[in-house]
């Protein structure tokens, strides 16, 4: 059989052994556990958290346990709920290669009836490290972020196997089988609806049930990736291949950003400095004339793209998590950004509205080419291709921003673009995901009534690639990520047991199976 693509990664990873990954990488993917699961509990503590149980409700009992109600069923099915609710208040994390703690966190939780941490452990960093090299070498496409749902097909395949212990070639197959049928985000249900809660719900069940349907006999196409009309053909302007490569060597599990705000990474920046600036002059909300939030083409191209499904009170959680008037309109009056704030009765304030209107989102393109020349999120993708190919990006990215008309009324911006993309294009230096950083940054301006101006900025948001390894309070990464998982698991299980399982977590690599299923029933609501 050709030795593809998908079959050199199956190979790496049906081989791969806890033993052979580095500490440090361990470590974060610790972190990634504590996070992911915290957002389990923040969707179903959410305004949608009930009506998505309904929806989906268990077939049956089974082998598995659902976070957080205790109810028992299908793996297939216990990962699908719980991905849902991780993915109602954006409140996940995102490596290079995008945000696959939604896949390769829950499907090994899902799946950890009988089986030690360490197995847990080793099955989510598998799933990591195929799908965001996958994912890498369409970054220069029409779809990233979490609107890639195919990722999830990928990462749910690739924890499956790895934990179902199947042969080489079966992993292969799965992988294979899991992208037969990579399905489109639309923006009116991404930022429109509540249908955003299942974006990667849905293809990972299809991607665990890839597995079962390759181990039951179906053959898988022979080459999906590489196919002329296969996978990176139609997802990929350019594909990047040298992303899948470095099996072993760079660990994109390493790279992982994690948010300690429910909202949009592109948001975490404006938070911080806004949330900086109560801290340093303590003002009052009715002291505020005038917000201007100056950032990004990524946070500019983000509010373009939510304004149409905007509605003020009755604005659904996905739309608001993407806005940046009412995230740092409600940061101001709470002091805080919260799941608390992304609550009906918070929405349906109308101070929040009445602030926000004096929220204004500018686009700073000194921080846009900061953010594009990074590696994280797609830096290390553009600085790989041509620089034709770089500079048509430059292009595209522009029109996203802008509006297709709009690259025109801003030749100079434009061009200031193309230029400065197309001149750090062509390197071929190789990749070192150890120094990845995440510079989405953002400087809020804030006019109080009195005439003073307060001023802050932020480069990396607290938590992200590249950030200090401690912030201005001393927390660490790890700190950050057990205080985000105690915070939302104490409101659903309590201080203590949130507290309890926080620490088995921090251990999951020694627990034993019984102490697995000892750390489920701590996180639940059922305590045996």
């Amino acid at each position: 059989m050709k030795d593809t693509a998908l079959r050199q990664l199956a190979r790496w990873a049906h081989g791969l052994r806890l033993e052979d990954v580095p500490e440090r990488v361990r470590a974060q993917a610790v972190n990634q556990i504590l996070s992911t699961i915290a957002a389990v509990y923040s969707g179903w503590d959410s305004d949608l958290g009930l009506a998505i149980d309904l929806a989906l409700p268990a077939p049956g009992p089974g082998r598995s346990m659902i976070l957080p109600t205790g109810v028992t069923a299908p793996e297939a099915h216990a990962a699908m709920l719980m991905a849902s609710w991780s993915m109602v208040l954006d409140f996940d994390d995102v490596m290079l290669g995008g945000h696959t703690g939604h896949s390769s966190v829950l499907v090994p939780l899902a799946m950890a009836n009988g089986r030690s941490g360490a197995e847990l452990l080793l099955a989510q960093i598998v799933a990591n490290e195929v799908a965001a090299r996958i994912n890498m070498v369409c970054a220069v496409g029409s779809t990233r972020g979490q609107m890639a749902t195919h990722l999830h097909l990928v990462a749910a395949a690739a924890a499956r196997a790895k934990l179902s212990l199947v042969d080489e070639e079966t992993f292969a197959n799965a992988l294979g089988f899991a992208l037969s049928y990579p399905a489109q985000a639309l923006f009116p249900a991404f930022l429109g609806s509540d249908a955003k809660a299942f974006c990667a719900a849905l293809p990972v069940r299809q991607g665990m049930e890839a597995v079962d349907a390759v181990r039951a006999g179906l053959a898988a196409g022979a080459d999906l990736l590489d196919d002329a009309r296969g996978f990176f053909d139609t997802h990929a302007r350019v594909p990047v291949r040298e992303f899948l490569g470095g099996l072993g060597e760079r660990w994109h599990t390493e790279t992982n950003s994690f948010k300690i705000y429910p909202v949009c990474g592109y948001l975490c920046s404006a938070i911080d400095a806004t949330l900086d600036l109560i801290r340093l002059h303590d003002f009052a909300p009715e002291e505020v004339v005038s917000v201007d939030v100056w950032a990004s083409l990524f946070t500019v191209a983000m509010d373009a793209h939510s304004a149409p499904y905007l509605d003020g009170p009755r604005s659904r959680i996905s739309t608001l998590t993407f806005c940046t008037p009412f995230t740092v309109a409600s940061a101001i009056l709470a002091r805080r950004f919260g799941p608390a704030q992304l609550k009906r009765a918070w929405i349906e304030d109308r101070p929040v509205w009445d602030l926000a209107a004096r929220v204004r989102s500018r686009h700073d393109m000194a921080l846009t080419l900061e953010a594009l020349t990074a590696d994280i999120p797609i830096g290390a993708a553009l600085r790989r291709v041509s620089r034709a190919q770089a500079a048509a990006f430059a292009w595209s990215i522009a029109g996203t921003a802008f509006g297709k008309a709009g690259r025109w009324r801003r030749p100079a911006q434009t061009l200031r673009l193309i230029e400065v993309l197309a001149a750090a294009a062509g390197v071929r230096a190789p990749i070192n995901s150890r120094r990845s950083t995440k510079p989405i940054g953002a400087r809020v301006e804030i006019r109080l009534a009195n005439g003073h101006r307060l001023r802050r900025s932020v480069s990396i948001p607290r938590g992200f690639a590249g950030a200090d390894g401690s912030d201005s309070d001393g927390q660490t990464v790890r700190d950050l990520m057990r205080e985000k998982f105690t915070t939302t698991a104490g409101s659903v299980i309590g201080t203590e047991r949130a507290a309890e399982a926080a620490g088995m977590i921090e251990n999951i690599e020694r627990l034993s199976p019984a102490e697995i299923a000892r750390l489920l029933a701590v996180a639940t609501h059922r305590l045996t």
